[in-house]
């Protein structure tokens, strides 16, 4: 099950990129789209999304391109996903309507918000755990093992 869109993956892919080359020149979006198999109609939100929150820095000319800010390792997971989620959080305390007046929240959401709220702590807790350097190396890995079943 995945609970995030899309958009979320084509982050994680596009900055994995960018850390497969992290030593050499700036990568163009059109070449990230390309190697990862992103819809070039997507990946200029995702860069711009990505150097909003610090993730990614560009560069103009024809040497331009974008580059990580910080090195592979030091980029967690949960800093990505919550830069191409963006704030998702309901208010906890009540529901304001079109004119500004508080309505009581329904009984399912008082019932519910707490455990959502658990479910979150949680998931930010694995993410946070998770680095792009590490996604970097299972995703080394499994182009390894592709490569081997390939030429057998």
């Amino acid at each position: 099950m995945n609970r995030f869109p899309i958009k979320v993956t084509y982050g994680i892919m596009a900055t994995v990129e960018l850390a497969r080359h992290k030593d050499t020149q700036p990568l163009q979006a059109k070449v990230i789209a390309q190697r990862q198999r992103i819809p070039t109609r997507f990946i200029e939100q995702i860069m711009q999304r990505l150097k909003q929150a610090g993730i990614v820095r560009s560069a103009r000319g024809a040497q331009g391109g974008y580059t990580l800010t910080k090195t592979p390792s030091q980029i967690s997971l949960a800093s990505l996903v919550n830069s191409m989620n963006g704030a998702q959080r309901e208010l906890l305390n009540g529901i304001t309507d079109n004119n500004g007046n508080s309505n009581q929240r329904p009984l399912s959401t008082s019932l519910l918000s707490g455990i959502w709220q658990q479910v979150e702590e949680a998931e930010q807790g694995i993410l946070n755990n998770i680095s792009i350097q590490s996604l970097l190396e299972q995703y080394e890995k499994l182009e390894t093992q592709r490569a081997l079943m390939y030429h057998i």
